[in-house]
C-alpha cells in the first residue's frame, strides 16, 4: 500500500495544472455514445481510478486476498470532421496482488507502468431524431511486457466494431444503446459487447448518469482462468457492470465527475467497486 499512497501523492500533484487547463476550455459536456464532435474541437477526460476486488465470480483462486488496480487514465475525443472523431485512451496503472501462501502469509506482487492503449474512430450516419454511429476500436498492448510476472495486459490486440444509438429528449435527458463485436487475437475468446445508458441534467450545473456496460464472452462455456497472476484478464469470461456519475460543472469552462462502478455479474472473472475522480474539458 505504500507504492499505492506514493502513487496517488504523484498524481495528485498532477490535478491543479489540469485545472489550470481546464481554464482555458470552452463549456463541458457529457458525452455519450454516437455523438461526435464538431470539427477541431476536443474532448478531454483526464481520471484518477482505483479499483478494489477481494472475491471472483465463478472459482475461487486457492490463498487469493485482494487485487487494487490504481491508475491514471486520460481519454480524447478529437473531431476530425463533424462527422468523424478520433477516440484514444492512455492508461498510466498500478496494480497490486495479495495473496496467502501454503503457511499463511501474505504475499504481495505488484507492478506499474502502461497498460492497454486504446485507439479508435467513431462515424456518424444520421444526426437524428435518433442518432446514429459506427466505431472502430484498436488496443494495442505494447507498452508492457506480458510475460511479467503480474502483467499490466494479455498481450494481445484486440479490433473491436460498434454500434451506436442515441435519442435526446430535452429536459428529460438522452438514452443510449450500443453492442459491439470485439475480436481478441490469440487465445482470448472473442466477445459481444453491449451497453445502456441514461443521462439527465438537474439544473444548470448538475448531471447524472448510469450505464449498464457487459461482455459476453464468445466461448463462455469453457472454464480459461487467467495464463498469469492478473485475476482481471482470464481468457474467457462474462462480466456486467453498473456505472453511477455525478457531474458539476465548475464554470462553463470546467466540470468534474464523480463515479462508482460496481461488477454487479459475472463469471470467472473478478468482483469488486471502480471508483473514479475525473476532470471534464472540452476545448
Amino acid at each position: 500500500m505504500h507504492h499505492a499512497r506514493h502513487l496517488m501523492r504523484r498524481i495528485a500533484r498532477h490535478l491543479p495544472v489540469l485545472a489550470f487547463v481546464g481554464a482555458a476550455s470552452v463549456p463541458t459536456a457529457a458525452m455519450a455514445g454516437p455523438w461526435t464532435l464538431e470539427q477541431g474541437k476536443t474532448y478531454n477526460k483526464p481520471a484518477v481510478n482505483f479499483f478494489t476486488g477481494n472475491s471472483i465470480f465463478g472459482t475461487q483462486q486457492d490463498g487469493f486476498v485482494v487485487f487494487e488496480d490504481l491508475n491514471f487514465t486520460y481519454y480524447n475525443e478529437t473531431g476530425i470532421t463533424d462527422n468523424l472523431s478520433f477516440i484514444a485512451s492512455l492508461p498510466i496503472k498500478e496494480i497490486t496482488r495479495v495473496d496467502r501462501n501454503a503457511a499463511g502469509v501474505p504475499v504481495t506482487q505488484r507492478t506499474t507502468g502502461v497498460g492497454d492503449i486504446d485507439l479508435g474512430l467513431r462515424y456518424n450516419l444520421s444526426k437524428g431524431p435518433v442518432v446514429v454511429a459506427v466505431q472502430g476500436l484498436f488496443k494495442l498492448p505494447y507498452a508492457y511486457n506480458r510475460n511479467n510476472p503480474l502483467p499490466l495486459g494479455n498481450g494481445q490486440e484486440d479490433f473491436e466494431g460498434r454500434l451506436q444509438l442515441g435519442r435526446g429528449f430535452g429536459k428529460a435527458g438522452y438514452v443510449v444503446v450500443e453492442a459491439g463485436y470485439r475480436y481478441r487475437v490469440g487465445a482470448p475468446s472473442d466477445e459481444f459487447r453491449y451497453l445502456v445508458e441514461y443521462g439527465v441534467d438537474l439544473g444548470k450545473s448538475t448531471y447524472v448518469r448510469t450505464k449498464l456496460d457487459g461482455i459476453a464472452s464468445i466461448r463462455n462455456e469453457t472454464r480459461l482462468i487467467a495464463a498469469n497472476g492478473n485475476p482481471t484478464l482470464p481468457l474467457a469470461f462474462d462480466l456486467a457492470k453498473l456505472e453511477l456519475t455525478a457531474g458539476r460543472r465548475i464554470t462553463k469552462k470546467l466540470g468534474v465527475e464523480f463515479t462508482v462502478t460496481p461488477n454487479i455479474y459475472g463469471d470467472n472473472t473478478l468482483t469488486g467497486t471502480n471508483f473514479q475522480l475525473a476532470l471534464v474539458l472540452l476545448l
